[in-house]
């Protein structure tokens, strides 16, 4: 059974009630979020600080794909105020060359920004890392510019996510790695569980000592590119990023369960059970069950079902529904342009262009980085006809491990 109280010494997440990007109201906002937080006061003067952005790909502020501009700007403001230079900086999907940064830069609408004391990173060399504590990721390579700061915030976007269900904290890191390097990471763990411990492995080494959520407006739907906007509302921001996924998580209707990076932090004692386990802070008095939205759209939703039995009958039973019920990626043509990035991100290979996107079944290995990259949208991630029928029946329940 599961302790349902507050986990001794755990930091705070803090929530803030944000209607919209304007700056007045946004700078409102910071004030109630970093109160219950001590405010930045680990902020020396003369420190370096870099703040990962979620920038996935170049896209207006509008479509919900990066942290809005405005909140960015805010951020930095404050810490130039305590005698900070900044750095913004991401590893994009794709090339990590200098054009490609500028162009990113460019779209998410982060030009405006830079500044003597704000700088958008060029930095484009690739160092290689040895983490002895890891549990997965115990060698690797990562983007250089992160070793330039003193601390790192890590500044994420809540959106869906056809592989993990759910982005947020802990998989904005993985935007250290190289963009042309992250699809070796999926052939390299290619199980669910071993690459959200990799993904932790990461958190663990960065230490961010802030985490910022933009949940002002998320995205839904076949996200993290492609997805609806959907307004919440809401600032988040904690020390931990497990606890702060696990609060992003319940607003949008997942348990731990449903999202393999909040699992593998729990299962090593790193993260919070359930909501109840995470100490919600608030200058306003702000609940999580203010802004949870119950009818958020997931990239998938895929039918759960609890089976009875024990031991070996019952994981035989649960392995083959999960051959049934697994979820994968399938492109709708009339949406397709053919432009052929879904097979040049492919890791394992697995598709083909003829002239529209042909997927090897065999070798997919589910990572779903052709529905996170694709342009258009026209990669979705879709459930088994058998999930399909079965989800329409009174029957469905919640499949536990």
């Amino acid at each position: 059974m599961e302790n349902n109280a507050v986990r001794k010494n755990a930091a705070p997440v803090s929530l803030a009630a944000c209607d919209n990007y304007d700056p007045e109201t946004v700078r409102a906002a910071f004030d109630r979020l970093l109160l219950p937080l001590g405010g930045l006061d680990f902020i020396k003067p003369g420190m370096t600080v870099a703040v990962k952005l979620n920038l996935l790909t170049g896209a207006a502020p509008e479509r919900a794909v990066t942290p809005h501009p405005a909140l960015i700007r805010e951020l930095c403001r404050r810490l130039i105020e305590k005698g900070a230079v900044v750095i913004l900086g991401d590893s994009p999907g794709g090339l990590f060359t200098q054009g490609a940064l500028r162009s990113v830069y460019h779209a998410c609408g982060l030009e405006p920004l830079a500044s003597d004391k704000v700088h958008l990173n060029m930095d484009v060399t690739v160092k290689s890392a040895v983490f002895t504590g890891a549990q997965r990721l115990k060698a690797f390579h990562y983007t250089a510019w992160l070793d330039q700061a003193d601390v790192i915030i890590d500044f994420c976007k809540l959106k869906t996510h056809g592989m993990l269900n759910m982005t947020g904290a802990v998989k904005n890191l993985f935007g250290t790695i190289p963009g042309t390097t992250k699809p070796e990471y999926h052939l390299r763990f290619p199980a669910l569980s071993d690459f959200a411990d990799m993904l932790v492995d990461l958190s663990l080494y960065w230490k961010p000592v802030l985490c910022i959520c933009d949940a002002v407006e998320c995205m839904e739907g076949n996200g993290p590119s492609s997805g609806t906007a959907r307004h919440m509302g809401l600032l988040c921001a904690g020390q931990s990023s497990f606890d702060l996924d696990m609060v992003l998580a319940s607003l949008i209707g997942y348990t731990r369960n449903d999202v393999a990076t909040l699992e593998a932090a729990y299962r090593r004692g790193l993260g919070p059970a359930d909501i109840s386990q995470v100490r919600i802070a608030s200058a306003d008095g702000s609940k999580v069950s203010d802004f949870a939205i119950p009818d958020f759209k997931h990239a998938s939703a895929p039918l759960r079902l609890t089976f009875g039995g024990k031991g070996a009958f019952r994981r035989v039973v649960s392995a083959g529904a999960a051959v049934v019920f697994t979820t994968r990626p399938q492109v709708k043509n009339n949406a397709c342009i053919a432009c052929g990035k879904c097979a040049a991100v492919c890791p394992a290979h697995a598709i083909t262009m003829a002239p529209k996107p042909v997927i090897d079944r065999k070798k997919c290995i589910r990572c779903f980085c052709c529905q996170e990259f694709c342009p258009e949208g026209a990669m979705k991630v879709q459930r088994t006809w058998l999930d399909r029928v079965l989800s329409k029946t009174p029957e469905g329940g919640r499949l536990h491990s």
